[in-house]
């Protein structure tokens, strides 16, 4: 029975995004707390759980079979995950699992469908839709502020060494640009602009078997289109502009842990009424473009929103898991199973035409 007060965590895998997690649940206070860590190396599931004073289980099944778990956090690499998930909701355990949610779109089916059978939650762990600037744009969205949404531009990119040995290189472990960080803008791009009707894609794939440099447009359902970029050779704005028909909204980076956008109303040009005229000859002369050209970083106008997130945000998404324990639902509605398969989807369709 799962107390009222506290959820009790198991944590699988212990990577940096595990140890990011554990200290995130601080913020909880009382309401969290890690029972156990398991890891395929039982060595390093001691070492994590000494340095966070908790305990180590023997292997995945023995961690998420215990007593005291409530909730199962699955960190594992993406080739993992399925076989970890199904683990954690035949024990009956509420599970949360890291992006990428599976392999592909198959997996991601399997284990939503045991999950929907078991009545048991499950949830992707897209930790950046639960921050409190993702509110804030969500309801900016929901008002109109910004007319009718016809583009979105986002980057996630980083320049990392190529090696076999990291997952993020190991096409065994689901390793790539789009799969490990083109997930994020994807996945954002999937909430604001609604389902996704047409995915085109082009990739480079090293040397190492995965996609190190990605881009990817998609054709929303609603006419929107949305423009991507992942990388894991070279550095990137890491930013996300949002447009709509009276308004932009440019999301400052990082693009995985926003807490700045801008806001820049505009009114649709009425292209009948304009040309001719001497303001135009003043306007478009030379003084008058020099001037422009000076105040340029001047004028970049706009609302500045700041919504700060507490710690380093990664409670957001365990205490998104409290709330549906406590109410009983199996299903977030901010983060549902049936986008992590659409997203898979769309992964799978980009992915394909990499080769």
């Amino acid at each position: 029975m799962i107390r009222a007060s506290q959820i009790r965590w198991a944590i699988l895998g212990t990577g940096v995004v595990s140890r990011k997690f554990v200290l995130g649940l601080r913020q909880l206070g009382a309401m969290a707390s890690v029972s156990t860590v398991a890891s395929r190396d039982p060595a390093k599931a001691q070492k994590f759980a000494a340095s966070f004073r908790i305990g180590a289980a023997g292997d995945y099944a023995s961690a998420v079979a215990r007593d005291d778990v409530d909730a199962v956090y699955v960190a594992t690499p993406p080739s993992e995950h399925e076989a970890h998930a199904l683990m954690a909701i035949a024990a009956g355990k509420a599970v949360l699992i890291e992006k990428p949610f599976a392999m592909d779109a198959a997996a991601a089916s399997r284990i939503a469908a045991a999950a929907t059978a078991a009545g048991t939650f499950c949830m992707e762990a897209m930790w950046t839709r639960f921050l409190p600037l993702m509110a804030e744009v969500r309801s900016l969205v929901a008002q109109g502020v910004l007319g009718e949404l016809r583009s979105l531009q986002a980057s996630f990119m980083g320049s990392d060494l190529p090696d076999a040995g990291v997952s993020l290189f190991d096409p065994a472990r689901g390793g790539g640009a789009l799969m490990h960080r083109g997930v994020y803008p994807l996945s954002l791009a999937r909430q604001l602009l609604g389902p996704i009707a047409r995915v085109s894609a082009i990739g480079r794939i090293g040397a190492t078997g995965v996609d190190e440099d990605c881009s990817v447009i998609l054709r929303h359902e609603s006419g929107a289109m949305t423009t991507l970029t992942a990388s894991l050779r070279a550095p990137g704005p890491n930013d996300l502009v949002l447009a709509g028909t009276r308004g932009l909204l440019r999301l400052e980076a990082p693009i995985y842990r926003p807490h700045r956008a801008r806001l820049m109303p505009v009114s649709p040009r009425d292209r009948s009424r304009q040309g001719g005229g001497r303001l135009e000859s003043l306007r478009e002369g030379g003084p008058a473009q020099h001037l422009n050209q000076l105040l340029a970083p001047l004028q970049r106008g706009g609302r500045m929103i700041h919504k700060p997130y507490a710690g380093n945000g990664y409670h957001y998404e365990a205490a998104e898991v409290s709330k549906h324990l406590q109410t009983r639902a199996t299903v977030s509605a901010l983060m549902p199973l049936s986008e992590s398969i659409e997203i898979m989807a769309a992964i799978d369709t980009a992915r394909a035409q990499f080769r």
